[in-house]
């Protein structure tokens, strides 16, 4: 009781507390020493026996809705380089399509980026949230992504890049870079496909970075921590995208 007082998910108590008071009352008012059921004993200690476990099975269930990895899988040109933009919640963009699952538990969500590198797709923005409870996800597009070219869909671009972390490069030369701001809640994700060699033609350098987080820290009351990776004057647009 003390638990889901000091957290969101104190409303279950609920149950709880009308069957205590539907108790009392028996008890008080009807002076009711004993309920006599139709059930077994054994039947009752198993109802008992749901009735532990009901809190815990209902916290798991919330907590894997609320938080489950929004499963979409990204497909590109072949061979293509550069900055990758997808928009959701677009009436104008493709139709939703899915692979994978079973019975629709654990598909994964089909965009395909044209040549521009911009995808407009009519699925709706990873927000899951019940607000009964208060909770809501807060780490949108974070897990649950695939990135593949268009002519090897066997083979992701490099394996487990997955948006979880902002830098991922493999032993070809290759490199994905996330946006550092991946986690807002606006309807887009944002990471860029590149040589290594070609890093700079994205993003700023060294220096650059450490001049661009002077100018933000002398306009901000409160510490700023330094993305890891800001496109640079070229490509600053993204920035606000």
């Amino acid at each position: 009781m003390i638990s889901f007082v000091f957290t969101n998910l104190w409303r279950i108590s609920i149950i709880g507390i009308i069957l205590l008071l539907v108790y009392l009352f028996l008890k008080i008012a009807y002076k009711k020493k004993i309920i006599v059921t139709k059930f077994t004993k054994e039947q009752l200690q198993f109802l008992d026996f749901i009735l532990i476990i009901l809190p815990f099975v209902y916290i798991l269930l919330v907590s894997w809705y609320v938080w489950r990895p929004y499963n979409q899988t990204i497909i590109l040109p072949e061979k293509y380089e550069g900055v990758v933009a997808i928009q959701y919640n677009r009436p104008d963009g493709q139709a939703e399509k899915w692979t994978g699952g079973f019975l629709g538990i654990g598909a994964s969500r089909i965009i395909e980026v044209d040549s521009t590198g911009i995808a407009k797709t009519q699925f709706k923005f990873h927000n899951n949230a019940i607000p009964f409870l208060g909770l809501e996800q807060t780490y949108h597009n974070k897990g649950g992504l695939k990135i593949y070219y268009k002519n090897d869909l066997n083979n992701e671009i490099i394996k487990g890049a997955d948006g979880k972390y902002s830098t991922y490069e493999n032993n070809k030369g290759l490199g994905i870079y996330f946006s550092e701001f991946r986690y807002r809640y606006d309807p887009i994700i944002i990471f860029t496909v590149v040589n290594k060699k070609h890093y700079n033609y994205f993003f700023m350098t060294k220096k650059e970075k450490e001049i661009w987080m002077q100018k933000k820290q002398k306009n901000s009351n409160f510490y700023i921590e330094e993305p890891a990776h800001i496109f640079n004057k070229k490509y600053k647009s993204y920035n606000n995208l």
